[in-house]
């Protein structure tokens, strides 16, 4: 098997039609498995998937045990060389699936490999990203990052000065449509389960370059995706969700008890603004 697609869902009915349909053109006549992961949706996502791709290797959990658990999951099943993991609010454009698959393959120093995304509009949508840190954290929320979006000092965590239309070695390719060797996850122990939804490719890549293998952005591959797509209906619960993993991702890379402070103080405006931003979102849906 060459190719293994890992889709993980949960009552995404409206995505999951045409995700499918453009990852089955894409991979027309590439040795390939697809494997969905379903987190217990209740809108007739798996009904549908069984009645229109039998081929796929379905896996319907009881309920929602989170995105890195999924992926794990869907790996263990993996018998593919290369592996994608695709969130369902996705469209493959052209060959995009076999063309990272064909650069990941020219160069054993590549770890992950990420396309190019844009809407369902076609706008380009920027997606890489720097490994975050503290600073990053001030620039956020004192609006720096907000005021100046291409400097390379304000903006440099989401890479405001990248064009995204170049090949470029990144931390962190965005995890909706990423691609890793199977050899390499099954070594690194696969996804950190203590991040159920947020920051899990974060860690992954991180944990990549730490063993001395390459993230790379690939723009000669396009993947259209709706952004917010799969956690759009839960939005107050998941913005706690990511400041929450944001706070696990600086604990578990604060190295050494002189960052103590400075990892509780930023904790303290991580949560407290989780909860403003939360409170923002229930307001306009009201």
């Amino acid at each position: 098997m060459y190719i293994s697609v890992i889709i993980i869902s949960f009552n995404g009915i409206e995505f999951i039609k045409d995700c499918l349909a453009t990852v089955f053109t894409s991979l027309a006549g590439i040795d390939a498995e697809i494997i969905v992961i379903d987190n217990g949706s209740a809108d007739g996502t798996c009904e549908l998937i069984k009645a229109r791709y039998p081929e796929v290797k379905l896996t319907k959990n009881p309920g929602n045990l989170g995105y890195a658990r999924a992926v794990n999951q869907g790996a263990e099943q993996a018998t593919g060389k290369f592996i994608l993991l695709l969130n369902q609010d996705t469209r493959i454009r052209d060959r995009a699936i076999v063309k990272m698959a064909e650069r990941m393959a020219r160069d054993s120093t590549i770890g992950t490999i990420g396309p190019m995304f844009v809407g369902f509009d076609g706008t380009l949508r920027k997606s890489c990203r720097v490994f975050p840190c503290y600073r990053h954290l001030f620039f956020e929320f004192t609006g720096l990052a907000w005021l100046f979006p291409r400097s390379r000092l304000f903006g440099e965590w989401k890479m405001g000065w990248f064009d995204h239309l170049t090949e470029h070695e990144i931390d962190q390719p965005m995890g909706a449509a990423l691609m890793i060797r199977k050899e390499i996850f099954d070594a690194m122990g696969r996804f950190d389960e203590t991040f159920r939804i947020f920051f899990n490719d974060v860690d992954f890549c991180r944990r990549i370059t730490e063993r001395g293998l390459r993230n790379l952005y690939f723009p000669a591959a396009v993947v259209e995706h709706y952004f917010g797509g799969s956690i759009g209906t839960m939005k107050p619960r998941m913005v706690i969700e990511s400041h929450r993993a944001m706070f696990r991702y600086f604990r578990k890379y604060s190295r050494g008890i002189h960052r103590l402070p400075l990892l509780y103080f930023w904790g303290l405006v991580l949560w407290l603004t989780a909860y403003v931003r939360a409170g923002y979102h229930l307001i306009l849906r009201k």
